[in-house]
């Protein structure tokens, strides 16, 4: 089994007059995909996408006609998100995440809900209202005035255009898990169900004179609950949000580290950000009693201009390689160093390598013990076969077990085969009983390749199995007639 791999990009600040094309970033994509699959180490090609944020470059404060210059630079980013969907995705939708960034954020909406405070309206404790969480009051240091929010309903369509955008990119695809705070938080599913994602909205308070990364209180324990209705055993948790979790001295443009504790003490296992414009690796740990760890990964900017990058950082994206047992991850770094090409690109922060590897333990339990989600996924999938069939759905019951492994005389695999049988799919009940662990197993491959036209096959099993799982000799010689009146049937 090949690892689940995933395309991380961030930052595409998309506009019409952007100094990298859609044409240019998606060949230089392509063409890295022909390169990584043949380096040393080789990549796996992703079959999913994640944006983390900043998918336009937005519109200045005071800026004429902006409403239509940001819908012009939505129009840019869904002409290359679908192309990116087209050549990598297969065209599925619903293996592309994204999230808005402080880019997003219309900061000429945001303004216009403002109001000036007169002196007299001053609080006399200006600075702990002024950075309390949920403040109405914004300070604009370039004109040393002191601003309410007066029009809160107003201020939270700052994010409309990104909104539209996002449910015009959504529009045709089903089946996404049910979040109940969708203007905060929405849920993908990756993997067939293996990968559980909360694609969260860090820009909450976020607008032209607040700039720092916020999810707002709550959100995460909500889509705690929100993954555990929908009665699926993700195998691994995913974070995805835009805002660092750190930052420069006296930069209030990051998000609380606490709210990343607050993810891993939920379970999640991996988060994925962007904002800072390059490429970050960081392990993120809490005790509870017990040491729990998260892989914090930032991706640098796919197209941001010169004068956005930090000193010596190139254009950047992600490759990340999820472990086959889900509890690790190989993070590659692709950089656009010559020409406008992205390649394998070394890290000094990486010990000088292109890629690097981080791990974590499984959740615990209340009790403090690994809780072992393959079991759980198991043991909840048969129970939902179970009941498909109960309910006359057997095919929907095979889809739901056929990936799982079949050890002889389990009960999966009981289900399994019945559930192939009720469906007449031949093919499986001769691939799930090779070899027939029992005397009935021994009979049903035989009916199978008797329903298939496969009467040398038949009589095969009956050939090799017969002694060996001590089959009746009246039922053996009752097998062999009827494979012998079959085959003449049908001549």
């Amino acid at each position: 089994m090949k690892p689940f791999s995933i395309m991380h990009i961030s930052d595409l600040h998309r506009s019409p007059f952007d100094t990298i094309s859609n044409d240019e970033l998606i060949s230089a994509l392509v063409n890295d995909r022909n390169r990584y699959v043949v380096e040393t180490p080789s990549i796996t090609v992703p079959t999913a996408i994640v944006v983390s944020g900043d998918i336009i470059q937005g519109v200045s404060l005071h800026e004429d006609d902006f409403a239509a210059k940001i819908e012009k630079q939505y129009a840019v980013a869904e002409q290359f998100l679908d192309e990116l969907v087209e050549r990598f995705l297969e065209n599925d939708r619903s293996r592309l995440i994204m999230v808005p960034g402080n880019h997003d954020v219309d900061w000429n909406t945001a303004f216009s809900a403002l109001e000036p405070v007169q002196d007299e309206a001053v609080p006399d404790n200006l600075k702990a209202e002024l950075h309390s969480e949920d403040s109405s009051l914004r300070w604009d240091w370039k004109t040393r005035t002191l601003y309410r929010i007066n029009d809160p309903e107003l201020y939270e369509s700052r994010l409309d255009a990104f909104w539209s955008f996002y449910e015009r990119f959504y529009k045709n695809v089903s089946g996404l898990p049910v979040a109940k705070n969708s203007l905060d938080v929405r849920l993908f599913s990756l993997c067939d169900s293996r990968i559980g994602v909360a694609a969260y909205n860090s820009c909450y308070g976020n607008d032209c004179f607040a700039s720092h990364g916020m999810i707002r209180r709550g959100t995460v324990a909500r889509s705690d609950l929100d993954l555990n209705d929908s009665r699926k055993t993700y195998d691994l948790r995913m974070a995805v949000w835009h805002h660092s979790i750190e930052g420069l001295p006296y930069h209030t443009d990051y998000m609380n580290i606490d709210v990343v504790r607050s993810m891993i003490g939920r379970g999640f296992r991996l988060g994925l950000h962007g904002h800072q414009h390059k490429a970050q690796v960081s392990p993120q740990e809490i005790c509870l009693p017990d040491r729990e760890r998260m892989a914090v990964i930032g991706a640098g900017s796919l197209c941001a201009g010169a004068n956005d990058l930090p000193v010596g950082v190139h254009r950047q994206y992600n490759i990340l390689e999820i472990a086959e047992d889900f509890r690790g991850v190989r993070i590659h770094v692709r950089a656009m160093a010559i020409a406008n090409l992205f390649s394998r690109w070394w890290f000094t922060e990486f010990g000088g390598a292109s890629h690097r590897d981080l791990d974590w333990e499984s959740p615990c339990n209340s009790l403090g013990l690994a809780t072992s989600t393959q079991i759980m996924r198991k043991n909840r999938l048969i129970v939902e076969a179970e009941k498909a069939i109960n309910t006359g759905d057997p095919a929907h019951a095979f889809c739901m077990l056929e990936s799982l492994e079949l050890p002889p005389e389990s009960y999966e695999r009981q289900i399994c085969l019945l559930a192939a049988t009720e469906t007449q799919n031949w093919d499986a009940v001769v691939n799930i009983t090779d070899p027939p662990a029992t005397i009935e197993e021994l009979t049903q491959r035989f009916q199978a390749f008797i329903e298939l036209g496969d009467f040398n096959g038949a009589v095969d099993v009956l050939d090799r199995f017969s002694r060996l799982m001590q089959l009746p000799v009246s039922l053996e010689s009752e097998l062999r007639s009827l494979a012998n009146a079959q085959e003449s049937m049908r001549k």
